[in-house]
């Protein structure tokens, strides 16, 4: 028998919803990270994440279902500033609520450090007001191993960032 998905190993459904919600409070209480929900939050925000990172790390497709998949969060993110000033606060919120609410294998952790950087890579090459955003990208799919499935390139005006 193989290894659980990450999405099993992390905790599953419950995991996500605590991660999402812990992260999101600390999004909210950070200085840079609360300005985008200073208009007013979506009250289904935090279970809207935690689908979303469920789906990403094995769990099921219910992103997908519900909120039109890897496109869809793609497009709510794109277009909305030519400089990045969220990402590293982003990935460092993210990293604290990994350790505050998952549990504390260090290879689960690790992995999950590549996917939010990876993630966040890829969402700062759509913020650009100049980014041309994807049509309809698979959901990304990670494992123990990393990202499966195809490259995601994303063109911002003359340039072309790759993400793993």
């Amino acid at each position: 028998m193989g290894r659980p998905s990450l999405y099993e190993a992390a905790g599953g459904a419950p995991a996500m919803l605590a991660l999402a919600a812990d992260f999101h409070e600390r999004c909210l209480a950070h200085p840079t990270l609360s300005h985008p929900f200073s208009h007013g939050v979506d009250p289904a925000h935090v279970p809207h994440l935690a689908a979303y990172w469920g789906e990403v790390l094995g769990g099921p497709p219910e992103y997908t279902r519900t909120r039109g998949g890897h496109g869809a969060m793609i497009r709510v993110h794109a277009n909305q500033c030519d400089e990045d000033p969220f990402s590293g606060a982003f990935v460092e919120c993210f990293d604290a609520a990994v350790a505050a609410t998952l549990p504390g294998d260090p290879t689960l952790r690790a992995v999950l450090g590549e996917y939010i950087r990876a993630a966040t890579a890829e969402v700062v090459a759509y913020m650009p007001l100049s980014a041309a955003g994807p049509a309809d990208p698979p959901m990304p799919r990670w494992s123990w191993a990393g990202r499966h499935g195809l490259d995601a390139s994303v063109t911002t005006g003359d340039a072309v960032t790759r993400t793993p």
